[in-house]
């Protein structure tokens, strides 16, 4: 079931009747009734599938309550590692399975051996990527004493399958969720509004704006030897605009229909293409992941490699940098590879990575050069300019990310930074690109709030009223047809 099904707009407002009318004076009741929702949300792709998710369930609630029970500190880490090889052996098995086969081969290759690779058709199970990270960063937790196991074997399972995260996050920690779950919800009116507003504008923003983008930047992409570069520049942003309203607007609805629940859930994407630089853009886009890797990859092995530096410098480099390079450089390889079994995916992270890396590399200098000028680090012009470099870049990286391969990727590059693009772009979908402006002026008017349709603070009844009205004309009339969330493939 997806959000923007007829199933889920009938689904919804009937367990929405049940959940606060029928079962609202008994919290475990609750979350028996919000956990055969969750099965059936996530079943009604492929039954088969919620077997895989039921099981993984199981086996982290058994390791979570087994270490909990264990005082050894080995032991304890035994069991640790051998849930982390189980479940992160299941997302590599299902993900990456035929990428490292075809790697291995080509690997061989190199030395004049030829193997056949065997691939098998494995279907990946939708929102496994999101599921698993979950379950890690439980036992994670466990085992770091900073969460307590779970007993109650609802509340657990409800923990790792709550539906409206399941399929495409946010990535939600145990650490605030499992607390939600175990405590009596109250219904409250204004958390409500604010849940119905924030899913009325991810679906704008998701059916209005990023399915009207995508129909034209997947011709782009596919006829890119044949254009001319102005019309690739204008494919790349179609892509921008498309991924971020695509999947801004699922992580909307999932934290609006959440708060219809009584639950808060973290923001997942904080207005990231107003960004000045990487390093904000990076701390505003999939914030859930993001923080994800940083605090279980990034600073654990920041902190594993600063305990074996005895040295002020690693060959020329300070030691703070090399440590930051060499952390940065294995999380962003790791994310990219996160997103999905292809070299375009890891050289995306990888460059990411590198930007992050000349960023941190930069703020000395820079800070010393604005300080002999006299320049304002907030100074209009250079905030500008930094902003327009900083979307520049994300828009070349996207292309990595949306190309079939790493050759067509450079071939898009080629062909849009070659002479060409300086000529007309030809034809424009006009209608798109003005529902796109409005969706970024609305964006960029409301970015101080947790998100653009939050407009409790208009008192006129009517003129509210009027947007919301507006708004489902605007995704009647001019909805761009039904497209899966892309995130739904990683």
């Amino acid at each position: 079931m997806i959000f923007t099904s007829i199933e889920y707009a009938v689904f919804l407002p009937i367990f929405f009747i049940l959940y606060w009318l029928a079962f609202n004076r008994d919290v475990k009741l609750q979350n028996i009734l919000l956990l055969v929702a969750s099965y059936l949300f996530y079943g009604w792709w492929e039954w088969k599938l919620l077997t895989l998710l039921v099981s993984v369930s199981l086996f982290n609630y058994w390791i979570g309550l087994a270490m909990s029970s264990i005082r050894a500190k080995k032991s304890k880490k035994l069991l640790l590692i051998v849930g982390l090889v189980v479940d992160l052996g299941l997302l590599a098995t299902f993900k990456y399975f035929n990428f490292f086969i075809e790697g291995f081969v080509d690997m061989i290759s190199l030395f004049g051996y030829q193997l056949k690779g065997t691939a098998i058709n494995i279907i990946l199970p939708v929102g496994i990527s999101f599921y698993i990270f979950l379950v890690v960063s439980y036992i994670i937790d466990i085992y770091k004493e900073t969460v307590s196991a779970e007993r109650n074997i609802i509340t657990a399972l409800l923990t790792f399958g709550f539906f409206p995260i399941i399929l495409a996050g946010p990535i939600q920690r145990p650490s605030s969720l499992l607390p939600q779950i175990r405590s009596p919800r109250v219904f409250r009116y204004d958390h409500a509004v604010d849940g119905l507003r924030q899913v009325l504008w991810g679906l704008f923003v998701k059916i209005a704006v990023a399915d009207n983008m995508a129909p034209w930047a997947n011709d782009i992409f596919a006829g890119y030897s044949e254009l001319p570069g102005s019309t690739l520049l204008v494919g790349a942003l179609f892509y921008t605009v498309q991924i971020y309203a695509d999947f801004s607007g699922y992580s909307h609805i999932a934290i609006g229909t959440a708060s219809l629940l009584g639950f808060r859930l973290m923001k997942n994407f904080n207005y990231p293409y107003f960004s000045r630089d990487i390093n904000e853009f990076w701390k505003k886009w999939h914030i859930s992941l993001t923080t994800w890797f940083r605090d279980y990859l990034f600073l654990p092995v920041s902190f594993s490699v600063s305990w074996k530096m005895r040295t002020e410098r690693v060959v020329f480099i300070r030691t703070d940098l090399f440590i930051y390079i060499v952390a940065s450089l294995l999380t962003w390889f790791l994310t990219g590879l996160w997103h999905g079994a292809n070299y375009t995916f890891i050289i995306w992270g990888m460059l990411h990575g590198v930007l992050l890396i000349a960023y941190h590399w930069q703020k000395g200098p820079r800070k010393r050069l604005f300080k002999r000028f006299g320049i304002s680090n907030n100074n209009s012009l250079i905030v500008v300019t930094e902003g327009v470099v900083t979307f520049s870049l994300i828009i070349i990286t996207w292309v990595f990310f949306r190309a079939d391969s790493v050759s067509h990727a450079f071939a898009y590059l080629r062909g849009m930074f070659s002479g060409s693009l300086f000529m007309p772009p030809g034809d424009l979908p006009m209608k798109e690109i003005l529902i796109a402006m409005v969706f970024f002026l609305v964006e960029f008017v409301q970015r101080k709030k947790d998100h653009a349709l939050q407009i409790s603070d208009i008192r006129q009844i009517w003129f509210r009223w009027g947007i919301y009205i507006a708004i489902i004309i605007v995704i009647m009339l001019f909805g761009g047809g039904t497209q899966k969330f892309i995130y739904f493939q990683f």
